[in-house]
């Protein structure tokens, strides 16, 4: 009986242990000008405004060039006003943009209010990110499942510019798309890991289709871009977490030689 409490007791302890992943990723063609730029990567927030005021958070964020957040920004257990004003406070120097995740969704339509993402809403969008007089991509999908993505749309957008990309999305089944010819990095969550998972058994939460290892981390197939699926900030159905720590990715490109 005092294990279980033990474990009940850290699993609901976990949530708390934010930590920062680092990767660095070799784009092919990257722009001299995007050498060393920082992603910083958050998902699955899930109304846990608190984060925003943490002070490794804020060193994080005073490092990002760039902030891109994939789905999944409220929960129907937390207030929505909250969150709101602290991801309407949120800058970099390169932008902030989201897509959307099938818990931003009520009744089926997208919940924007009281957040208000105007432009920075990449949902079905290319935009094009400028440093330094030089250009790259970035494009986002809505949820796969609640949302309505036209992935044609944006491919046929990503080929006609023929810049190195990213890709954001909620789920890492984005991964699966067919035709991701120029997209160099695809930003996921969803998955929250796993959010329990038991050693030596695995995740026992995977919400995607990609092979169990891939749940959370980097996974790539052979000549395709580079998946980094988040295991996001916050919790869903459960306050728990188990061997699957809340993380923020902070993401270096660098030049493919």
């Amino acid at each position: 009986m005092a294990v279980l409490v033990a474990l009940l007791g850290y699993a609901l302890w976990e949530p708390y242990r934010l930590e920062a992943v680092e990767h660095t990723i070799r784009v092919r063609n990257l722009p001299p000008a995007f050498e060393n730029v920082c992603i910083l990567h958050l998902s699955d927030i899930h109304g846990r405004v608190g984060v925003f005021s943490w002070p490794p958070f804020l060193r994080w964020l005073a490092d990002a060039d760039l902030v891109a957040v994939t789905g999944d920004l409220y929960s129907p257990t937390r207030a929505r006003e909250p969150l709101a004003r602290a991801l309407n406070k949120i800058q970099a120097p390169l932008g902030v943009y989201y897509v959307s995740g099938n818990h931003d969704y009520r009744h089926g339509v997208l919940a924007v209010e009281p957040w208000q993402p105007g432009d920075r809403l990449l949902d079905n969008r290319v935009v094009t990110i400028e440093k330094d007089g030089q250009q790259m991509l970035l494009a986002g999908l809505p949820d796969l499942v609640k949302g309505e993505p036209r992935w044609d749309e944006v491919k046929a957008e990503l080929q006609r510019r023929g810049l190195p990309a990213i890709l954001l999305a909620h789920r890492p089944d984005a991964g699966l798309l067919p035709d991701l010819d120029g997209v160099a990095v695809i930003l996921a969550g969803h998955t929250h890991g796993g959010q329990v998972v038991i050693p030596g058994y695995g995740a026992v939460f995977r919400h995607n289709h990609l092979p169990g290892r891939y749940v959370a981390g980097l996974w790539q197939k052979p000549g395709g871009p580079v998946l980094i699926t988040s295991r996001g900030i916050g919790t869903s159905e459960l306050p728990v977490r188990f061997w699957a720590r809340p993380q923020v990715i902070r993401i270096r490109l660098v030049r493919e030689s």
